[in-house]
């Protein structure tokens, strides 16, 4: 599963399935006072669930009732005592009617259902591995469920109808499901527990028209002669019950492959709407070579019979990784074109990676969910260092730390494997993701590349098909290392928190003597004092000496003896611990390490230090590092250069100039042209570079050409923003947007309405905002329009966040005419003005009375004031 937390969405974020940031008026979340626990009170131990029964094989048919948004269903279940004779069975089953259950070829039989559990009586009593087999009839209807997700998985009633009724313009019907956590019991009976592995198949009845998809493969479509058709899916390795999948709508499928070392050729399909075929390969296409680098990388194959990827509307998640049948949401709907800037590697890597960690060996319980979610946030990490360089492992990865970072000083502190939790969904967090992706990195350092992934390879093909505990994952580290490990997983994974730090150096010229010392200074009451090896790299100019170190100690120095007086001291070399730090040198040494120092956060811890005042040695290093081969590295220089135009601004300029014609990053590109408006903004001269880039394949470069061109040529860029008005992509849209904000007036109206009609997701939030900055310069039959728009928002888009913008906007809106009231020179004035903010207060209550969302009425509590 991939994630989507809020804390990264309403600050300036980086969204882990995209590499934009997304700016918006920013939302500050309270963070929860820390809950008191009675200490005589032992805390709850979330077990795992316990095995009675097994499940072995799960057959389904299926059918749907659109209009009234049913499934018809029947289920034929085979299982087998666990150990102790049974006879009786639990299956879970949520919110269905039960029509019929018996044994199969023999009697009915009976059964109570509470609509949570269905618990059957069985025909006699079944010996430990004794098979029998359950057929069930019954109609499942997922909108009559009361039902609570999380901010990773933000519904949980399973199965979901997509505009059934085709009433929504420019909107497709679909049916799709979501199994994790335990949603897949919503639209058909099962012990839904992680901890559980069964084989299934499913046969689909549907319109014909439609395309259908679910795990396995697919081994029949039967015409039914009446306008319907039956597809027959079929997945004969077993997994557990919420990975089962299940879509239907009018998809088009482009196939691709990928070979097994055997020669076996495994089906690799995309599923997209057809608007989006032309660029599925854009979308999708490094899907095989991905297949190919884990699988040679782990050691273990692929060992699914297809690998499947889906993009639905409205989905209630990131991205989900159904075994062989990936699900993506709407984000994933990119041009060609689109993609140039930012695609969705990273999120196709999390779910691929699933596909070993989560769907063949599979947390046993969801307090040890770090053991699937941890595994998939590092395998972004591995993809990145591989396809591109560890510059972008390592840009990505710090703001995964950061990502954490925040989380925790919100949410708090908790264990990365919490057997305590209030409820399940409690584990879908920065913790499990990014954090534990974190640790992952720091344990691959500990224990060095070969054993890492030899561990990891002994790990997956022993507990294959089954689940596992964290224990489990180092008992295979500690057998392939020889080391006892318990150190590192009892702090790490067991516990909660991460250092905070404090280094500070100090070198003695008469004995040649460096003192490195390392201050822990986290909170002991919470967090525990932590074992950290350290590396330590003491520079002679551009040379360095390795020296590794571990402390356990609060404070703890380490003293070394050198020959020469260190022209810099780079403590955590290999920048990989999940911590806070504060480095103490001098500005001398923070030049040296953006100099010589290798890595990207080398390169970034630099840059924050010395942009805390104006060091002017770090001048030409600036102007330097804009010829590095990473593109971000030459961002951040660009930044930092303001200080240095002084003396370097011919050379700055010229540098600027090349990256903008070409440098092969469009990221590198824009910002190029960013800077160059902004540190040489009345240069003239600088309208053919704009014009030339206004050519650019990218959007994100032809969005920052028009800014920087409308600021010296305003007229002509209107003319030029309007020939782009039918482009595809949020971002060139917002381009033209600020254009529009600044030089636009009441004749740009509809390019907006129409775009936030056309723009989903990220992009649409994104686009709200500026949309706001627009309408509130114009007249009020101009922002009657607006506010329309905003109660639209706020009572039918998805998802959830968007439609907290609308509350957000109706706010705003709100207050926009209460400050004109309060401004007004004349009772006539007032009085409309104060009308018009109750109008818009009492279509806020109204909408807020009808809202179902828990996540957006969470957060109305703190962006709306108390009624």
């Amino acid at each position: 599963m991939k994630k989507n937390f809020l804390y990264l969405l309403l600050i300036p974020i980086v969204f882990a399935c995209a590499p934009q940031n997304i700016m918006g008026p920013e939302i500050t979340i309270e963070a929860e006072a820390p809950v008191k626990t009675d200490s005589t009170v032992r805390p709850r131990y979330q077990a795992s669930r316990p095995f009675i029964n097994n499940l072995k094989h799960t057959k389904l048919e299926v059918s749907f009732d659109w209009k009234k948004q049913y499934l018809y269903g029947k289920a034929e279940i085979t299982l087998a005592p666990h150990f102790y004779p049974t006879d009786s069975l639990t299956l879970d089953a949520k919110g269905m009617d039960i029509t019929k259950v018996s044994i199969k070829n023999g009697s009915d039989l009976t059964y109570t259902y509470d609509g949570w559990f269905l618990k059957i009586n069985l025909d006699r009593s079944y010996k430990k591995d004794e098979q029998y087999t359950l057929l069930i009839e019954y109609t499942a209807k997922p909108n009559e469920l009361s039902v609570q997700g999380s901010n990773a998985i933000t519904d949980a009633k399973g199965l979901y109808f997509i505009n059934p009724d085709s009433t929504q313009a420019n909107k497709p019907t679909q049916i799709w499901t979501q199994g994790e956590t335990e949603a897949s019991s919503c639209w058909f009976p099962t012990i839904d527990a992680p901890n559980q592995k069964t084989t299934q198949e499913i046969l689909i009845t549907v319109d014909k028209r439609y395309k259908t998809l679910s795990n396995g493969l697919l081994l029949s479509s039967k015409d039914n002669g009446n306008g319907t058709r039956t597809d027959h899916w079929k997945q004969s390795l077993p997994h557990a019950p919420y990975l089962f999948m299940m879509a239907v709508g009018d998809f088009a499928i482009v196939k691709d492959q990928w070979q097994r070392k055997d020669g076996k050729t495994i089906e690799v399909n995309y599923y997209l709407e057809h608007e989006y075929e032309p660029h599925a390969k854009a979308i999708f296409g490094k899907t095989p070579k991905m297949i190919e680098y884990f699988s040679n990388l782990l050691g273990v194959e692929y060992p699914w019979e297809k690998y499947d990827q889906i993009i639905v509307r409205d989905y209630v998640s990131g991205a989900m990784e159904n075994t062989g049948a990936v699900i993506n949401g709407e984000f994933y709907n990119q041009t060609t074109r689109e993609t140039i800037d930012g695609n969705n590697e990273s999120t196709i890597a999390h779910e691929l990676f699933h596909h070993w960690f989560g769907d063949l060996v599979t947390c046993e319980s969801w307090s040890n969910l770090p053991l699937n979610e941890s595994f998939a946030n590092y395998s972004q990490y591995l993809w990145d260092e591989y396809e591109y360089d560890r510059f972008e492992a390592d840009m990505n990865a710090h703001s995964e730390m950061q990502g954490y970072i925040v989380s925790s000083q919100n949410q708090g502190f908790v264990n990365m494997i919490r057997f305590d939790f209030g409820d399940k969904e409690e584990m879908f967090d920065a913790h499990s993701y990014n954090k534990g992706g974190r640790i992952l990195h720091m344990l691959r350092n500990a224990v060095g590349d070969d054993a890492f992934f030899a561990s990891l390879n002994l790990y997956l093909t022993r507990h294959k098909f089954q689940a596992a505990e964290i224990h489990h994952l180092r008992l295979c580290f500690e057998e392939i290392t020889g080391k006892d490990l318990n150190w590192f997983f009892n702090q790490w994974f067991l516990d909660k928190g991460h250092p905070v730090l404090e280094f500070a150096q100090k070198f003695n010229e008469t004995t040649n003597t460096l003192s490195v010392t390392i201050n822990q200074k986290q909170d002991f009451t919470q967090v525990p004092l932590y074992k950290l090896p350290i590396a330590i790299d003491v520079y002679k100019d551009e040379k360095a000496q390795r020296f590794n170190i571990t402390t356990d100690k609060l404070t703890e120095t380490f003293t070394f003896t050198l020959d020469y007086k260190p022209t810099l001291v780079n403590i955590d070399a290999d920048k990989i611990l999940l911590s806070e730090k504060t480095d103490i040198k001098s500005n001398d040494q923070w030049v040296n390490q953006l100099k010589y120092a290798p890595l990207w956060k080398d390169k970034k811890e630099a840059f924050d230090a010395l942009a805390k005042e104006n060091v002017p040695a770090a001048h030409l290093a600036y102007v330097n590092l804009l010829d590095h081969s990473h593109w971000n590295i030459k961002v951040m220089a660009m930044k930092a250069s303001k200080p240095a135009i002084t003396n370097y601004g011919p050379t700055i300029k010229k540098k600027l100039v090349t990256i903008a014609q070409s440098d092969k990053n469009s990221m590198a590109r824009g910002n190029a042209i960013k800077y160059l408006s902004t540190y040489f903004a009345t240069d003239k001269s600088l309208e053919t570079v704009y014009e030339q880039a206004l050519k650019d394949s990218s959007y994100f470069v032809l969005g920052e050409a028009l800014t920087a061109y409308a600021s010296l040529n305003p007229e002509k860029s209107l003319q030029i923003a309007k020939t782009l008005e039918s482009e595809k992509g949020s971002s060139i849209r917002n381009a033209i947007a600020k254009v529009y904000v600044e030089h636009g007036g009441k004749s740009e109206h509809d390019f907006f309405l129409n775009s936030i009609k056309d723009i989903n997701g990220f992009g649409k939030f994104q686009f709200l905002q500026t949309y706001h900055t627009y309408l509130m310069k114009q007249d009020d039959s101009e922002i009657a329009k607006g506010v329309a728009v905003y109660k639209d928002v706020a009572e039918n888009a998805s998802p959830w966040f968007v439609k907290l913008a609308g509350y957000q906007l109706l706010n705003a809106a709100k207050g926009h005419y209460t400050q004109k009231a309060s401004a007004a020179s004349n009772d006539g004035d007032k009085t409309l003005y104060n009308g018009t903010a109750k109008d818009i207060s009492d279509a806020i209550t109204r909408i807020k009375n009808k809202e179902t969302d828990e996540q957006v009425l969470q957060y109305l509590k703190q962006i709306l004031p108390a009624e």
